[in-house]
């Protein structure tokens, strides 16, 4: 979505309540900040039931092959605990001075940004993690004088936006919003700038095949043709949270101009402090008219450790053109006289009977409706009609 033009009521309201958190917060040192964003943390892990299920839903993706229930569900706990200290202590890093800054942060890998940038422009390829606000005010701070910029999407409020752009812009940040020219973008890392991307978002079959954590999926191919384009180099760059106000900036150089090469220095990154992870988006929820389209982009070398998962809930068990390793079929049955109540509950336990959560439910058109409502975040097919699907079915499932 993209930002409002003129603020409703609620934005104002909106408005009025962050500008009066920012007043609080730089009334409050930062190690205080830190610890109430720890306890907001822990009292919307009890609270908030649907975002802690959408933390761990994506934590057993990201995960569910490595780790138990028990410490997933410990993770997604720090994980609240870990974004609520980072942002409240956002808010008031831009109003920090330099020396103070510097004090909370490390740098390391920053061999590796100056080697590059004196190459020419780089593309900043960064993750939802750690404190972001720092990431935005920190590259001024580093030894190299070299002019930054961000790729960024606009908040739809515009009141709270327009104070975000001010604190960014005030150290001299350089923004491109969302829907800014690629010609832009390249033109300003072709002067030898550094342009930062938020590159670890779902961006649907438009974008690039890629595995990630084993997974089928795909990433933005911006960052890499725009470093390509602009004859500029790839750094990774990602914030870890090592302390009460404690955080490293990490730098590394990313070899190869591909989406794969980002995808797996995001995921190194995401492996190197998990709590720190913004797991509140769906990352790998499968969406669109024809949701499994993007999987025809994959070779025979794909890669992939981790196929989707299809759960066909009709008598019949459709073909699909993909093989087994990149889309797993399993039939299970499900009484759809049942109510709302019963039919959820069933659903659940097919979630809990798998390796993860199912990426996609195929089921009869006439049920299509109520069962995108019961699955939440899982995507609902219809026998007819049906994307990439055979003409023929397969036999009945014994």
């Amino acid at each position: 979505m993209s930002r409002s033009k003129t603020p409703t009521i609620s934005h104002r309201l909106e408005y009025l309540v962050y500008r009066g958190l920012e007043w609080a917060i730089q009334m409050m040192s930062l190690e205080t900040t830190f610890k109430v964003g720890e306890f907001a943390g822990r009292f919307s892990h009890r609270i908030l039931k649907t975002r802690r299920r959408q933390v761990i839903r994506n934590l057993t993706f990201a995960f569910g092959n490595e780790k138990s229930r028990e410490e997933i569900e410990n993770l997604a706990s720090l994980a609240f605990e870990r974004i609520g200290a980072n942002f409240l202590t956002a808010l008031k890093i831009p109003f920090l001075k330099d020396e103070e800054i510097l004090r909370h942060v490390r740098f390391v890998g920053l061999d590796a940004l100056e080697r590059e940038t004196e190459k020419g422009g780089i593309v900043l390829v960064s993750p939802h993690m750690g404190n972001w606000e720092l990431l935005a005010q920190v590259l001024f701070l580093t030894p190299n004088k070299i002019t930054v910029g961000t790729h960024y999407r606009p908040l739809n409020n515009s009141l709270i936006n327009a104070v975000v752009e001010r604190r960014r812009k005030r150290r001299g940040l350089k923004l491109f919003p969302k829907r800014a020219s690629t010609h832009k973008l390249t033109s300003f890392v072709r002067e030898g700038a550094a342009l930062g991307i938020l590159a670890d978002q779902r961006v649907g079959s438009r974008g690039a095949a890629s595995v990630f954590f084993g997974r089928p999926t795909t990433c933005s191919p911006l960052p890499h043709l725009i470093a390509k384009r602009g004859k500029g180099q790839l750094i990774g760059l990602h914030c870890r949270t090592v302390g009460t106000c404690r955080w490293e900036v990490h730098f590394n150089h990313i070899e190869e101009m591909t989406a794969q090469a980002c995808a797996e220095n995001l995921e190194e990154a995401w492996r190197s402090s998990p709590e720190d992870v913004f797991w509140f988006e769906d990352r790998w929820r499968i969406q669109g008219k024809e949701p499994l389209k993007f999987l025809e982009k994959y070779g025979d070398n794909h890669g992939v450790s981790r196929p989707l998962r299809l759960v066909n809930l009709t008598p019949t068990r459709p073909a699909f053109d993909f093989p087994p390793d990149i889309l797993a079929e399993e039939r299970a049955d499900l009484n759809f006289n049942d109510n709302d109540m019963e039919l959820t509950e069933a659903l659940s336990k097919i979630e809990e009977e798998g390796p993860v959560a199912p990426d996609i439910f195929v089921c009869p058109a006439r049920h299509q409706s109520r069962l995108r409502k019961l699955s939440r975040k899982t995507q609902v097919l219809s026998v007819f009609p049906l994307p990439a699907i055979r003409s023929k079915p397969r036999p009945p499932a014994p």
